[in-house]
């Protein structure tokens, strides 16, 4: 019966490791410190639609608020969002590149005025 609970918090414990993970792993098939202003561009094998849910995710999860969305193109096959939390603001570019595959890139607003 110990053993049998034991497995149990075992489990119980990867799992909640897996999750923390996740909100702090970067996105699948990503660059990071890229120079030219992006911090972080890549692919994601899923939908557009797909990948706005899980974008969105990722910036809800870290407290951060959707300030605007926008969607372009004549299909709406691309998207630009802008999150703000404390002050800092980070724009999230989507576009489809095919159907289960997404591009985005992701970079933080520099202000020169202050």
């Amino acid at each position: 019966m110990r053993s049998r609970a034991g497995i149990i918090v075992l489990g119980v414990f990867l799992f909640l490791s897996s999750l923390v993970a996740q909100q702090n792993a970067p996105m699948a098939n990503s660059q990071h410190n890229l120079k030219g202003g992006w911090e972080e561009q890549g692919k994601l094998d899923m939908s557009l639609s797909a990948a706005r849910v899980r974008m969105k995710t990722r910036f809800e999860l870290r407290q951060f608020q959707l300030k605007h969305e926008i969607e372009m193109g004549k299909h709406n096959e691309r998207c630009l969002m802008l999150w703000e939390k404390e002050g800092r603001q980070f724009i999230v570019m989507l576009w489809r590149m095919d159907v289960n595959l997404t591009g985005f890139s992701i970079g933080e607003v520099k202000n020169d005025r202050n």
